[in-house]
Parts: C-alpha cells; structure tokens; sequence
C-alpha cells in the first residue's frame, strides 16, 4: 500500500439533474450536501451528453473524449460487419489503473460502464444492482468480498431484469419507486461496510437508483409540463414515493458517507447529466431516411435466407401483444434478450443503394454515413461526405409537426471533413428534438410514414448538464466548470 494518507471520497449521482438539487438545498431539503457545499465549492460539470448518455461514463473513465474512446451507447456500430455490437468495457483503460499501480488503494462500487481490473486490494463491485446491464452477472474483487456481498440484503431491483412499469400501471410504477428509496438504503449501508472492511484511499460509490427513478418519476417533479398533457399521463400523479423524496433518501446516505471520512479527506459529489421531462424516444429516423431517399430496404428476392430470417423475427417482434413483450421480457435473462435483438435492431437495408441509414439509439437521433473506404459495403465517396451531410442536415432542420412547430433543436455534425470521419466510430450526424416531439400523436408536415416512439414508459429523459459539489481539493486550477474527462486527473492530483 502507498504511504501517502492523501483520500478521496467520491459519490456519484447517476443522472441526478443539478437544478432540481440546486432547488432543493436552496430549500433546506438535503441538509448533507448544503453542508458539504458550505465547506466546498459547486461546479458545472460539462460531460458529452449532447453525444449521448452512453459517452459520458467512458469519457470519465478514461479521460478522453469520445471521438477517441468512440463509445455513444449501448449498442455501437461496427463498419466492418455492417452491423451492431452490444458495449463491454474490455478496450477502455479507467484512470484508477495507474492509482492501483502506484500502491494507492481504490474502491469502485457499481460504476456505470466500468471496466473491471481484478484488483487485489481495495474493491471492485459490477453489476451489484445496476442501471445498464452489459455482463448480467454480479463480478467481485477480491475474491475474499464475496462473502461480505452476500450477507447484504438483496437489492429490490436486483433480481432478474430491472423493473420496467410503464404509465399504465401506476401500482407497479409505485413498487418501482419504492424499491429505488429502498435501494438507496441498502446501497448505502454497503458502501459503509465496503469502506470500513478495505479501507481504500479513492473510493468511488455509485448510486444508480437515482438514474432509473428519475427516467419513470419525473413528472412527480415538473407534473404541470406541456409534455405530460395526455390522457394516458393523468394518473401518475399519485405515485408514492416521489422523486423528491429518493433525493432526500439520498442525502441522508451520503451523509452517513461522510461520517466514515476524516476533515482532510477530498469529497467530490457528482453527476455527470441530469434528466428532464419527456415521454418516451422517437423511432421514426430509419423510415424517414428512406421516405427522403437516403436509404433503401432490402427486397425479399435480394435477402440472403438468414436475412429473410432476420427479417420475419422483427416483423414479429413489432406485431408482438405489448402484454406478450413484458411476459418476455420478464421471464428471459437481459443478456439473452440483448443477444436475441441485435439481429434485428436494424432492418435489412439495400446498402448499394444507402447513403445514410439511422442507428438505434434511447433519446438523440443517430446517422451514419455509408461511407466508403470506412463502412464495408460503403457507396459514398470521400468527396461526396460534406455534400451528403449537408443535405441531411437541411432536410432534417425543416421537420415540423402539421401546426408548423419545429422537431428539431439542433444538428450536431461531429467531423467536418471526410478525412477525419473515415477513423471516427461516432455517427455522423447526431440530432436533438423539440418537445413537439412528444405529441401523440405525432403528424409530421409533408410526410407520409406514421411516426413511433420507443420506450414511451419514460417520463424522464437526459438534459445535457452536470454538477459536482467538490470540497477539499480547490486549487486555482479548477475554475467554475469541470470537464468530465478531467474529473480523474483532479482526483488523481488530490492523491498524490
């Protein structure tokens, strides 16, 4: 073990949205983190939401940005089979490596999109109780803290796939927030007993619950928004616990955190993005893409068997009763029903004739270039990319429901030029909605397609800022925001 006494305490706060906790330490409501702050300093955090959720953890992981790590989400694109891989952590080098080697102790507990590094001191917990399920198994190291994982009473949402209640069901939906103040508890009590047993210079605790909570309860926060004006919203009102009152479980856990830790340890409370109201994710991009030309599916005559195959199992899986899908989704583990979609998480496009296609995605809009010399069957010359860009960019800025309210925010292009797309993994154009994106239903002015949205179970979805409340570890180079790839670097530098 390194001699150096130097600790840091860090919790993060997984999509906790920083004007909610603003206003409610504002309001007496989170007694621990207002005194952390009267003692420290509260940041903006700058994470690249705006590329997607599943940039953000990799980005502060490995302090690189995305278009180098090239991680966007789940379910990432692989040019070279012109299909999708589900992420799994095993290419990504976390900053704590060169803590661990240097002797500094660390203990990570269920950190979104981590790698595991099997260490032999200190404490790496995977998938205790997660969000995101990418391995579907709990991982441990060391071995010798199995025992103490076991003894902890069992997450509520812990067993088989994660509770996914959806508005109508405002009693599951209840059992789902209560199981998440529960969570907060036993996640809490853990990580004390984590820290006590191993004792770890940089500590790292996560608490997932409040990204899942805050996707299905939002609109126990803002109920009087525009986006919850549907007859199928109107009974979610009711639902006990609210979001608030997770929060206010929360604080009273980092609070009991902070008791374990001396005046000269660094804390550092954390969340990288926050959540907003929504209802659900538009699904309609791929369509589209087709209706204005960009892309073309496949012809029977020209599927291999397999992709006819292919091509029968999604046709059923959209015609599927959604009671049939919840009983599938119930009784099947989530790594198997991960391994059963990637196939058909994408129709059987006629790549010859595709120049962009979409990219499933859980809130922005995903495009991809079929570019050639990068993509396998690319037909989009190095020369044409900026061409193609800029026409997908126009047709989609003049997107408008049929009373003329505009769908899109904004188009975010993330390589200027051909050259630096061809080595990118990223899509090519990411796309942000307006509200008017929510409607139901939805009419888009001069289209013919019937747009869809995906999990409409969310009442919740991502905004793009972050915070950190930080005490112990100002020095005049941290100024008043915080770029979440330098996040390990300041811990790193209060360590050692």
């Amino acid at each position: 073990m390194s001699q150096n006494s130097r600790r840091v305490l860090a919790v993060a706060i997984d999509a906790a949205e920083p004007t909610l906790i603003r206003q409610m330490i504002e309001q007496d409501e989170l007694p621990a983190l207002k005194s952390l702050l009267s003692e420290g300093k509260l940041l903006d955090v700058k994470a690249p939401a705006d590329v997607g959720s599943g940039a953000i953890w990799p980005t502060f992981i490995t302090g690189e940005d995305p278009s180098v790590h090239g991680i966007y989400g789940e379910w990432c694109w692989q040019p070279a089979g012109m299909n999708l891989t589900r992420y799994h952590g095993r290419d990504l080098v976390p900053f704590w490596k060169t803590l661990a080697a240097a002797g500094i102790t660390v203990g990570i507990l269920d950190l979104p999109f981590m790698p595991m590094l099997g260490l032999a001191t200190g404490f790496e917990i995977s998938e205790w109780a997660p969000h995101e399920i990418f391995e579907g198994r709990l991982r441990v190291a060391p071995e010798k803290l199995e025992a103490l994982i076991a003894k902890s009473p069992a997450h509520p949402l812990s067993s088989g796939r994660l509770g996914s209640p959806g508005p109508d069901s405002v009693e599951t939906l209840g059992s789902l927030a209560s199981g998440c103040l529960e969570g907060i508890k036993i996640r809490g009590k853990l990580a004390r007993e984590l820290l006590q047993e191993a004792r770890p210079q940089f500590a790292l605790i996560t608490f997932t619950e409040i990204h899942r909570s805050g996707h299905f309860l939002w609109h126990t926060v803002e109920p009087e928004h525009e986006v919850y004006e549907k007859e199928e919203l109107a009974n979610l009102a009711s639902v006990k616990p609210t979001l608030r009152d997770i929060y206010c479980e929360l604080d009273r856990q980092i609070g009991e955190l902070l008791k374990t830790v001396d005046e000269e340890t660094a804390v550092f409370v954390f969340s990288l993005h926050g959540m907003r109201p929504a209802h659900g994710a538009p699904a309609f991009l791929g369509p589209l893409l087709c209706e204005l030309g960009f892309a073309r599916l496949a012809d029977w005559s020209g599927q291999s068997w397999i992709g006819r195959a292919i091509s029968v199992m999604a046709a059923v899986k959209r015609h599927t009763p959604k009671a049939l899908k919840k009983f599938y989704y119930r009784t099947l583990r989530a790594t198997t029903t991960q391994r059963l979609a990637r196939p058909t998480m994408l129709p059987a496009y006629d790549w010859s004739q595709t120049r962009a296609f979409s990219l499933p995605t859980d809130q922005h809009g995903w495009i991809r270039v079929n570019l050639r010399g990068r993509e396998a069957d690319g037909i989009v010359a190095a020369e044409e990319y900026d061409g193609v860009c800029r026409q997908l960019e126009q047709s989609l800025r003049c997107l408008t429901t049929e009373e003329g309210k505009s769908l899109v925010h904004e188009v975010i292009r993330t390589a200027e030029r051909a050259e630096a797309a061809l080595v990118q993994r990223l899509p090519d154009l990411i796309v942000h909605w307006e509200n008017a994106i929510f409607a139901s239903p939805l009419r888009i002015k001069g289209i013919a397609i019937e747009p869809d949205a995906v999990i409409s179970k969310y009442t919740g979805q991502h905004s793009l800022e972050g915070f950190c409340i930080l005490k112990g570890s100002i020095d005049e180079e941290v100024g008043d925001v915080l770029a979440a790839k330098d996040m390990g670097r300041l811990i790193t530098r209060s360590l050692v």
